[in-house]
């Protein structure tokens, strides 16, 4: 290698080297705002998922699937598995049905001020309105846009004896993974799976 080849390499290395570094410099370069934004940005109306319940309560931890859609005024889980079943979230309360019955059960979400913070984040976090939570939550974002994690701590004191955190996981414009840690120790991880 003559000389002047061995300047090119070391060039091309510099350039390579002050690319890479810009290029992590922009994917850092993440804010709550810019994720909101992203997140409004992606169609994710209807989306399967899969999701597992772990508790110190349970002989063993519960596995469920199904389709969850989202709209601006409500978040509609439908559980294929294990047993057909669904929950709908709307503004002021929690509805759950099965399949053949007349029977709608409900709860209202000022008695329950935890499932109250919980089902307001999920709608929130689905219509990808992050900004909104900052009143009643701590956010703390890391990583960039393409490996994101933001987590949730509930700034109320109520909330928190039930609530301990929620974390939410994506890539870019999609959210793919939900994790509840509630404040005895429960675990539920909703994994979101999009269409190719």
């Amino acid at each position: 290698m003559t000389r002047a080849d061995l300047a090119r390499v070391v060039r091309l290395g510099i350039v390579l080297g002050a690319l890479g570094v810009a290029g992590a410099a922009l994917a850092q370069a993440m804010s709550v705002g810019r994720l909101q934004r992203a997140l409004q940005d992606a169609p994710h109306t209807e989306v399967r998922f899969t999701e597992l319940r772990e508790s110190r309560w349970l002989a063993a931890p519960i596995e469920s699937s199904g389709i969850m859609r989202s709209n601006a005024t409500v978040l509609e889980k439908q559980v294929e598995q294990p047993r057909r079943e669904t929950w709908r979230i709307l503004g002021d309360r929690m509805q759950m049905s099965v399949p053949g019955s007349d029977t709608v059960k409900e709860i209202p979400l000022d008695k329950a001020p935890a499932a109250a913070a919980l089902a307001y984040t999920l709608r929130s976090v689905m219509a990808g309105n992050l900004e909104a939570l900052d009143k009643d939550f701590e956010l703390a974002l890391s990583g960039d846009e393409r490996d994101w994690t933001l987590r949730l701590t509930p700034r109320d004191q109520d909330v928190a004896r039930q609530l301990k955190q929620v974390n939410l996981q994506g890539a870019g414009r999609r959210l793919s993974t939900i994790i509840i840690l509630e404040a005895q120790g429960d675990r539920t991880t909703t994994r979101l799976h999009y269409p190719q």
